[in-house]
């Protein structure tokens, strides 16, 4: 029985380092990918009379601070993206192992409700805020400087943006907009891990397949995409409202 109880806990540690290092490197892979393209979304949500759409961003952004402008803020998303998605995944498949063994002890269907999937990403979010909120106002900051609208930047890079506001402000000018920021998490993380996994759930099921390992690149891709649509199209308004609320607060300062 010891034994047992060894190897189980053994093999949960593995898993749970696997989900933290697979989390880490999507991370990283999807930050490096989307930079560009959120860059151009922050400065058209809170500078939108400075440029006529997205085309007219990325050819003012470009001349204005070269290619690299493109990835402004990039470092404050690659040093928390890691531990942003990680933490994600963690709080996630903690959350689904759990609700797998109130199933199994009350013999339910193995397979999991769409509300204890919402609950599972929501929680899974609500963790990830911790980080995401500081990160993103750190990005948000210095994605909004422009060379030719302020001369001289105010921050010199990601680090001197963090002493800067601690400075100023304190822990609670690093956490600035942290509220808003966990009741997107909570409500965006719900609903995408919940459409990801209640897709993959049912392909299984339609299927007759064995496990998730048994499904193709291109379905899980497809499933993924689905999810992203579901966070994008619940949470947008919300996140140009913060972005937006965010920026004045920043001309402020």
């Amino acid at each position: 029985m010891e034994a047992t109880d060894k190897k189980k806990a053994s093999s949960g540690g593995n898993q749970v380092a696997l989900d933290l290092a697979a989390g880490w490197i999507g991370g990283i892979g999807q930050v490096l990918a989307g930079q560009p393209f959120d860059t151009i979304k922050v400065r058209l949500q809170t500078q939108s009379d400075m440029y006529k759409g997205p085309l007219d961003c990325l050819k003012k952004t470009v001349k204005n601070d070269g290619l690299l402008g493109l990835y402004k803020g990039t470092m404050s998303p690659l040093m928390g993206v890691g531990l942003c998605v990680s933490i994600q995944f963690f709080g996630l498949e903690a959350m689904k192992r759990r609700f797998y063994e109130q199933n199994r002890r009350k013999n339910k269907p193995d397979e999991l409700s769409v509300s204890q999937l919402f609950i599972a990403g929501a929680t899974a979010g609500v963790l990830n805020s911790v980080v995401s909120g500081p990160v993103e106002h750190i990005r948000v900051r210095m994605q909004v400087q422009t060379a030719a609208a302020e001369g001289e930047s105010k921050y010199k890079g990601t680090l001197d943006c963090v002493r800067k506001i601690y400075s100023e402000h304190g822990l609670k000018g690093v956490y600035k907009g942290q509220v808003a920021t966990m009741y997107r998490e909570f409500f965006g993380y719900g609903v995408y891990f919940a459409t990801y996994e209640y897709l993959v759930q049912r392909q299984i099921k339609q299927k007759g397949l064995s496990g998730r390992d048994k499904l193709s690149t291109l379905e899980l891709s497809a499933f993924g995409s689905c999810a992203g649509y579901a966070l994008w199209l619940l949470l947008k308004g919300q996140e140009v409202q913060l972005n937006h609320g965010m920026f004045e607060k920043l001309s402020a300062d």
